[in-house]
């Protein structure tokens, strides 16, 4: 495995001059909107929370196929100026609002923070030691995750216990939310796949269906076994790696 520091680049000042802004306002728009459903249309927490962190996996799949790891630096930079700033508001701030779970409290502020601390160190690890692969990681991390917990929420018989960090209240996930990870993470993998948007290079869609339904069990597995708010971390690293690994060790040269 060849392993690389994370550099902390940004994308150079004529590329930074136009995405900057447009990256602040894609996250401040989603912060918006989240806010909006939580506090106005009485949508569940766990609902726009969700959405918030699906669109920062969103952006982060983008700028890292568009512009690399300078341009995942760029938006996590921003990211954290507007969390931080959400953090410091605290209750009222719409993005507070409908990212900090209720069911949190009194450490509400932490397990918002917890998250996006787990969010920045896998995607540092995920860069610096699988490259591009860590495109993997943040696709099935943003668009999985975000599926679990809502359908976990609303159809969810099945549950099981899972490990907590000290002094986190006792949580649970459930088989079918579980499920949802591995159905969102295998069809996440064939597009990235068929699309070009990663180092795979399959010949057909049936070309993409086994590592993708391999990717997904390992996805899936990372997200069940994580104490609550490191998924964000261990989803990230361990869909980046399985992928190199099967890329690395296992296609044929």
């Amino acid at each position: 495995m060849s392993f690389e520091v994370w550099k902390p680049e940004l994308p150079g000042f004529g590329v930074s001059a136009w995405l900057a802004p447009f990256l602040a306002l894609c996250l401040l728009g989603s912060g918006l909107l989240a806010g909006w459903l939580k506090l106005r249309r009485g949508l569940r927490t766990g609902d726009t929370r969700k959405l918030f962190h699906f669109s920062i996996f969103f952006l982060a799949t983008y700028v890292h196929a568009s512009y690399g790891p300078p341009g995942v630096n760029l938006l996590g930079c921003l990211a954290a100026i507007y969390i931080g700033y959400c953090l410091l508001s605290g209750t009222g701030n719409p993005l507070y609002e409908a990212i900090a779970r209720e069911s949190d409290h009194p450490r509400r502020s932490l397990h918002v923070l917890i998250p996006f601390l787990a969010t920045a160190a896998g995607g540092i690890l995920a860069i610096s030691l699988f490259g591009d692969f860590a495109v993997f990681g943040f696709a099935i991390c943003g668009i999985a995750d975000a599926v679990a917990e809502p359908i976990g929420a609303r159809l969810g018989k099945h549950r099981y216990r899972t490990w907590n960090l000290p002094g986190c209240a006792e949580s649970h996930r459930s088989l079918e939310g579980s499920l949802a990870v591995f159905a969102a993470s295998f069809i996440t993998a064939v597009i990235l796949q068929c699309a070009g948007l990663t180092p795979f290079l399959p010949t057909s869609i049936s070309g993409s269906l086994l590592p993708a339904l391999a990717l997904a069990a390992v996805a899936t597995l990372a997200e069940a076994a994580s104490p609550h708010g490191t998924d964000n971390f261990t989803v990230q690293v361990a869909a980046s790696g399985f992928a190199w690994g099967w890329e690395s060790l296992l296609s044929p040269a």
